[in-house]
Order: structure tokens, then C-alpha cells, then sequence
């Protein structure tokens, strides 16, 4: 290649890098192509192409920082704060399958028709005792963390989520606190499970939503309740918040998700 050749080649890869400040993915080519060109420049050559190269290698550089900070580092963090809220759908699917399974064991049956009754998490895990009598061995649910207190009852924190399991309660209405009376009929077809963020320091947005059905639902954590969004302990969702007429269209389908038509030991 000519003198005249590489010095044009030299021009235009400046260039670029210098547009590359502001088209950011572009930077990461021209870093590349700066420190080839750096690598082969020949011995001897003239100041000009030096000097072009530089230039080529510093606006890269500042090129590629600026997409570090605008692109990649932002794009890391969406993607983790993403895969968490996978995460937390995929423990509240955990929790269904628990479920399911004292359905099927009639593990909690006080009208013996081979039905179990859904519990609350401590209770699947063996920490409390099956509506205040003996625990459950071996617990449906293992290796998760103590329950701490919230608004509406005890709920586990995992992952930057929190998650609770309310019941029917006698009289009607759902309850996520062991200390109220368990509708064990109505159990042994309905339960509601949440979750939503434990703090919002970890950057989730959504809440979510599960039944029985496997039908899953999210939110956006900061849409209103009370005037508060849902966070932390203090904040959580009402039991009957993804059910009741007043505060329903705030769930929207999860990823046109179809809930189940029959629960296990249907007959």
C-alpha cells in the first residue's frame, strides 16, 4: 500500500472515531482498528499518520467510555434487574407447585375427602406447625429463609422480593395472618400468592400475582395504593388486591400467560 494510500486510510479512520464519540457503538470497532494501525504503522513513518492514529486511539477511548456509561453498564443492570423479576415468577411457581402438592397428600384435610387444603410458606416449609398442630415432615418446601413480618403477614424474602400467601378466611375474604381462622374448604381451591419488591433500593418496578390457576399477573410497583407503591414490609399488596372490582385493572397478564382449567385430584 502507498504512503498516500495508508495517510487516506489513516484520515478516515479518524474520522470515524471522532464520530464515534457520539455514535458510541461505533467506538469499540474504532478502538480496534486504532490499536492495528498503531501496530502496523512502519518505522520511520511520517509525523502526519502518527498523529492521525493518535487521534483516532483518543476519541475511541473517549467514545467507548461514554458507551460504557450511556449503553453497556445500564444494559448490565436492566438485564439483572430483568432476570430477578424472572426469578421471583419462577418462586411464586415454586410455591403453586407446593401447593399442589399438599392438594394431592391431603396433608390438611378436616373434612376427609382426600383434599388437601392450601397453607401459608412457614407452614410448607416445617418452621410452623399445620394450622397450629404438627409440622409438616418432610416440608414441601425447603432451603428458604425465616419469615419476617409485614403489613399483611409473614412473607419471605428472596432475591430482592418479598413473598406471602394469603388463604380464604372464615367469614370471607383472604388473610395472609396464621393467627386468623382458615376457611380449610374454601383452601382447597383457592389461594392467592404475591410477590413484590423487599426494597426499593434493588431497582424492581413490578409486582406480582398467582392463584391456584397458575394465573400470573404483574403491576407496576409505583401505581398507587393508598397512595403508596408497593414496597417493602410496610408496603405490601392488599390480599385481595389483584381480585377486587376497585383495584383489579392495575394486574395486567404476564406474557399472555393462560391459567390452568383443573386443579390436581380434579374429578
Amino acid at each position: 500500500m502507498s504512503a498516500r494510500s495508508r495517510l487516506a486510510l489513516y484520515a478516515v479512520l479518524a474520522a470515524a472515531a471522532v464520530l464515534g464519540i457520539w455514535l458510541t457503538r461505533l467506538s469499540l470497532f474504532t478502538l480496534i482498528a486504532s490499536f492495528l494501525a498503531f501496530v502496523a504503522l512502519p518505522r520511520g513513518e511520517r509525523k502526519l499518520p502518527f498523529w492521525l492514529v493518535a487521534v483516532a486511539a483518543a476519541a475511541s477511548a473517549l467514545g467507548f467510555v461514554r458507551f460504557l456509561v450511556r449503553e453497556a453498564v445500564p444494559g448490565i443492570v436492566q438485564g439483572g434487574t430483568f432476570a430477578t423479576q424472572n426469578a421471583a415468577v419462577s418462586r411464586l411457581r415454586e410455591l403453586l407447585f407446593a401447593e399442589d402438592s399438599l392438594r394431592r397428600l391431603g396433608s390438611i384435610d378436616p373434612d376427609g375427602d382426600g383434599i388437601g387444603s392450601a397453607a401459608f410458606i412457614d407452614e410448607m416449609t416445617g418452621r410452623a406447625g399445620l394450622r397450629g398442630g404438627a409440622r409438616l415432615i418432610p416440608p414441601v418446601l425447603e432451603r428458604y429463609p425465616a419469615s419476617q413480618p409485614t403489613e399483611i403477614g409473614p412473607a419471605v424474602e428472596i432475591n430482592g422480593y418479598l413473598f406471602v400467601i394469603c388463604l380464604p378466611k372464615r367469614g370471607g375474604g383472604f388473610t395472609a395472618n396464621p393467627s386468623d381462622a382458615v376457611d380449610d374448604e374454601a383452601a382447597e381451591r383457592r389461594f392467592l400468592a404475591y410477590a413484590w419488591p423487599a426494597s426499593s433500593d434493588h431497582g424492581l418496578v413490578l409486582a406480582y400475582f398467582l392463584d391456584e390457576h397458575e394465573r400470573i399477573l404483574f403491576a407496576p410497583n409505583g401505581a398507587p395504593r393508598d397512595g403508596r407503591p408497593r414496597t417493602g414490609p410496610g408496603r405490601p399488596p392488599r390480599c385481595d388486591e389483584a381480585i377486587s372490582p376497585e383495584t383489579r385493572e392495575q394486574w395486567q397478564v404476564w406474557r399472555n400467560k393462560q391459567p390452568r382449567d383443573r386443579l390436581p385430584g380434579d374429578r
